[in-house]
């Protein structure tokens, strides 16, 4: 049994960190009541699973030099993980400082998946992160095999698992990533009510070995779906669909570059013209063009593409081209376009 299996306990046990922790007289030297407020804003964030990130709080917040002198003369340092010891001395100091006694106690819920109840804290703090501690609806172990890494159906069937691909592509209105929903930020955006819709479809997931096994990769299991056959998404609705920020989209392919670049906070316009021709193309950021080619390996779609890129050369465009390999995730999309925006300025 793991962690992730209980409903009804604690994931993690209420060790009692001895006050002797928050006595170190080698952290005392440096620490401030900022550092206090740290953790305060830590509690108030996380409430009883604060203690998990307050290193990196403390560290992003003290000066280099700082650490790496007391590191050098704590003892402690060259017995234990310094970063332990800045966690258990701030859990020992919040305790003192009485801290502690704002953490509100976990409540008992029913699972909006299952319908079992379940109390909050049997919940572990990754699964924590990808909901926030004030939005927690669902137990453990319906995440666990829903969000975790390289969760899923191993032995998912071919025709079950395109259904799942085309679900999911409809429920998020863009191209599915591969190991959408195993990302710790993959919810944060959403409501309650999108949470739960995509959860219920995630919870019939293959695993991606088994998209893998089946199909090679994502991009051809994608390709199969239909969900980037021709560079299109059809609907009822025709192919048109409405990206995050309003823009209205041609394919699927085109909104998850829309929402790409929503989500960096990039200002951007849609179908620009081309210096000469009647040609435009699908976004322009300051004065770089991004096209999403998806129809690669269409003869025609081919020489138009070859066409816009010598236009770009012979104009002196700059020139961001998009292919229907590059959505398979949004590490690569972001290979593929953050270096030349972050280059000029358009993203940091």
């Amino acid at each position: 049994m793991s962690i992730y299996d209980y409903r009804d306990s604690p994931a993690y046990s209420d060790s009692q960190i001895e006050p002797k922790y928050g006595r170190n007289k080698y952290i005392l030297k440096w620490w401030t009541s900022a550092h206090d407020g740290l953790i305060a804003k830590q509690i108030e964030r996380e409430e009883w699973l604060w203690y998990w990130k307050i290193t990196d709080s403390v560290v992003a917040n003290t000066q280099k030099e700082i650490l790496d002198k007391w590191q050098k003369n704590d003892p402690l340092c060259s017995q234990y993980a310094w970063y332990n010891i800045l966690m258990y001395f701030s859990m020992a100091r919040a305790k003192y400082l009485g801290l502690t006694n704002q953490i509100r106690k976990p409540e008992w819920k029913k699972c909006l998946l299952c319908n079992k109840k379940f109390i909050e804290s049997s919940l572990p703090y990754p699964l924590v992160q990808r909901f926030g501690v004030d939005r927690l609806h669902y137990c453990s172990p319906c995440l666990r095999d829903s969000v975790l890494q390289n969760s899923g159906d191993p032995k998912l069937s071919k025709q079950k698992t395109l259904i799942f691909l085309r679900d999911l592509a409809v429920i998020l209105e863009k191209v599915p990533t591969q190991g959408f929903g195993e990302g710790v930020a993959d919810f944060h955006s959403m409501d309650d009510e999108q949470r739960l819709a995509i959860l219920k479809i995630l919870q019939r997931k293959p695993s991606t070995n088994r998209v893998k096994e089946i199909f090679g990769s994502w991009l051809k299991a994608l390709i199969e779906a239909g969900i980037l056959e021709d560079g299109t998404w059809r609907t009822t609705r025709g192919i048109q669909t409405i990206a995050r920020d309003g823009h209205v989209c041609l394919s699927l392919g085109e909104k998850t570059i829309d929402d790409y670049l929503f989500e960096q906070g990039i200002s951007h316009e849609i179908e620009p013209h081309y210096p000469e021709g009647n040609y435009r193309a699908d976004f322009l950021v300051g004065d770089i063009f991004i096209e999403y080619f998806g129809l690669k390996g269409n003869l025609q779609y081919d020489q138009k593409t070859k066409l816009k890129q010598k236009l770009c050369k012979k104009h002196g465009i700059r020139l961001i081209s998009i292919y229907p390999e590059d959505l398979v995730s949004i590490k690569k999309l972001h290979r593929k376009m953050g270096p030349i925006l972050s280059k000029n300025g358009y993203l940091r």
